[in-house]
């Protein structure tokens, strides 16, 4: 479980980024403070342990070295919590009762929903590697790794909730059970009680990390941002305990002794645990005077000036390649323009195109009503009078660019000869015979129906010549 907080804690250190810094000084000196997860780790023998919030605040100085590397210092006081819930029953054979010195009993304990609170300040002594990476001249992000020394300085226990109870069994005289009798020592308490706790080691070690972000305010103060997280490495209790958490008191049974889950045996180690938010607030300053300062630019060697001079060379260099590529982005970008320009021309043109031969389609439509091929006499020669050829090649034209326009084309005879080889025979001949006219124009077959009406549908009088070469024909509708 500890390894499992402690990679979770630097998993998320190492997932944040953070943005804010001002000019690199050599040294920083200021204050902190942080909150979050402040807590203990450890295991009981009976009960369940729930982490708990803390605070800490501090003093800190850091020196870098270069623009990347330098080394922190500093004095923190942290105060840790954490909870414990019981809910156990023990008994303890063989005890001397105060009141009953020549008899021994049992003493059995238990413990009810009982909640008990752990706190402890500390004193840290943190040294850390610092690393650092300036973003430009206001940002930069700051973060750290190391260890740090820490000193318990006061600890204590108390009671939030719940109750214990103790009864008692003299089994050379009874198997009853006492209980109710607190001036005995048996009874059920509910308290509030605390206590110090002292079953601590004077000095401990954490492995500590933090990263976050510095934001300059002005020339010389920055305030900063970020995470922390540090596992304690080492024990923080100093010895193993034998002592039961209740026991009647040696020399006056109506008190009980209840010594809280550090200074019993249900807990042995411990390790501190904390990670949260850090606010700071810094001072810094350059490592060098300001007369050595200004005495280096009034001393500037020619390596300087060469170096000056390059600078200048390349500034000038990436200016021109700039130049250059901000002209080449317009110059893609008119091209982009025109391209899009002519593309939409094209499609309005096209969309123009397509509205025109529609409109003509629809005027063939109502002119193709008036067109009649005519026929010889018992023959498919086709007769175009004036101005249907032209109406049939335009239909033919528009067909063969529109595979979904589709016709019909309707024989007709005369009422010479029997009326059924008029309609099977020479009314069919005559349609297919437009047919492969429109063929050879280039309408597909397939566009095309052909049907006979035979001597059924005449259009002038058969009992004439000039009737019945009316009616010798073949005409076309759309489908």
């Amino acid at each position: 479980m500890r390894t499992k907080y402690f990679l979770t804690i630097i998993a998320a250190a190492l997932a944040v980024t953070a943005n804010a810094q001002q000019s690199l000084h050599d040294n920083y000196v200021g204050a902190s403070v942080g909150g979050g997860l402040n807590t203990m780790l450890y295991e009981t023998a009976h009960g369940h342990q729930d982490l708990g919030m803390g605070i800490g605040a501090g003093l800190f100085y850091g020196r870098f070295f270069n623009k990347t590397i330098g080394l922190g210092l500093g004095l923190q006081y942290n105060r840790a919590n954490a909870y414990t819930t019981y809910n156990w029953k023990e008994v303890t054979n063989g005890l001397i009762h105060p009141d009953n010195p020549n008899t021994t009993y049992n003493l059995m304990t238990g413990f009810d929903n009982f909640k008990e609170r752990q706190s402890i300040g500390y004193l840290s002594i943190p040294v850390e590697v610092l690393f650092r990476k300036a973003l430009n001249s206001r940002l930069s992000m700051i973060g750290g790794v190391g260890m740090a020394l820490d000193f318990p300085l006061k600890g204590k226990y108390v009671a939030k909730s719940g109750s214990y109870s103790t009864t008692g069994v003299f089994p050379e005289i009874t198997d009853d059970v006492f209980h109710d009798m607190p001036e005995h020592g048996f009874s059920t308490y509910t308290t509030t009680q605390g206590a110090k706790f002292n079953n601590y080691s004077k000095v401990g070690a954490s492995v500590i990390g933090d990263i976050g972000a510095r934001m300059a305010l002005n020339d010389n103060l920055g305030l900063y941002v970020g995470i922390y997280a540090g596992y304690g490495v080492t024990n923080l209790l100093s010895d193993d305990k034998q002592e039961i958490m209740l026991s009647i008191n040696d020399t006056d049974p109506s008190v009980i002794d209840y010594r809280g889950t550090f200074d019993s045996r249900e807990c042995s180690k411990v390790n501190l645990l904390r990670c949260g938010l850090k606010v700071a607030i810094d001072f810094g300053w350059s490592g060098r005077s300001g007369k050595a300062a200004k005495d280096k630019v009034q001393t500037v060697s020619l390596d300087d000036e060469l170096r000056i001079a390059a600078e200048k060379a390349r500034q000038d260099s990436i200016a021109n390649a700039r130049a250059k590529a901000e002209s080449e982005r317009l110059a893609r970008e008119k091209a982009l323009r025109d391209r899009l320009a002519a593309e939409k021309a094209a499609q309005e043109a096209e969309a123009a195109k397509m509205a025109a031969e529609k409109a003509r389609v629809e005027a063939l439509k109502k002119k193709v009503e008036l067109v009649n091929v005519h026929f010889d006499i018992a023959g498919t020669d086709m007769h175009f009078q004036e101005g249907e050829q032209l109406i049939v090649d335009d239909i033919c034209r528009v067909m063969a660019k529109d595979p979904s326009m589709k016709i019909v084309i309707t024989g007709h005879t005369d009422n010479t000869g029997s009326a059924k080889k008029n309609r099977r025979v020479w009314g069919m001949k005559r349609a297919e015979a437009l047919r492969d006219y429109m063929v050879d124009k280039g309408v597909p077959a397939s566009q095309i129906r052909c049907e006979s009406k035979g001597e059924t549908e005449p259009v002038a009088d058969n009992a004439t010549r000039q009737g019945r070469a009316l009616n010798r024909r073949a005409n076309i509708r759309f489908e």
